[in-house]
């Protein structure tokens, strides 16, 4: 999973996150079957709660296997959920409540891998329906809302690859978490969420 809280931390926080697994994550089926289950840290199986038959890549199950389309992430983005939410001065979302603002802005999501770009749009990838506390049970005092984009990449050969997700912004977003422009918004444009990082291509 990649998320972003805030921006200031944003790639510090990612390279740990997607470095390091937990013990009792990962796959629960070996890669390669009909039945796929990523099971990340908190326990969630990603591919029950988002209802996806692809191997998910992240920082808990970091293989795939050749010749099947893999989906990255998610790459999450959590936001306020729209009740008093906090701006910095002179920001104006286009939504009242953030993710609605988010996703108003989200032009496009890119993913490099080994060099070549595959763009998604917001329509094929990003999704509102999950909430933070069934993603991360127990990890939240307060109410959160959260946007979710689930790329689904071409497959891959055997062996070591490279991957780097981008997101582009038509204009400046802020989560409504709290007022501070350099920690809680994200600029227009393409905004790297990670940087380039490993993958693994095994034999089905």
């Amino acid at each position: 999973m990649w998320s972003a809280i805030p921006v200031a931390s944003l790639l510090a926080l990612l390279a740990t996150s997607l470095a390091v697994g937990s013990a009792t994550a990962g796959r629960d089926d070996a890669p390669g079957r009909d039945a796929n289950h990523c099971v990340n840290a908190f326990g969630v199986d990603l591919n029950e709660l988002y209802d996806v038959s692809d191997q998910f890549r992240n920082r808990d199950c970091q293989a795939v296997t050749a010749g099947e389309h893999w989906v990255l992430g998610p790459v999450v983005w959590f936001v306020d959920d729209g009740v008093d939410s906090l701006y910095p001065d002179g920001y104006v979302p286009v939504a009242p409540n953030p993710v609605d603002d988010f996703a108003a802005k989200l032009v496009a999501v890119k993913v490099v891998v080994d060099g070549k770009a595959q763009v998604f749009s917001p329509g094929e990838v990003l999704r509102t329906d999950i909430t933070p506390e069934q993603l991360e049970p127990g990890s939240f005092e307060d109410p959160l809302a959260l946007a979710s984009m689930l790329p689904r990449l071409r497959p891959m050969s055997v062996g070591e690859h490279t991957f780097q997700p981008f997101i582009v912004l038509s204009a400046m977003h802020c989560d409504g978490i709290a007022p501070d422009e350099d920690s809680n918004c994200l600029p227009a444009g393409e905004i790297p969420f990670a940087p380039p990082r490993p993958i693994t291509v095994t034999t089905p």
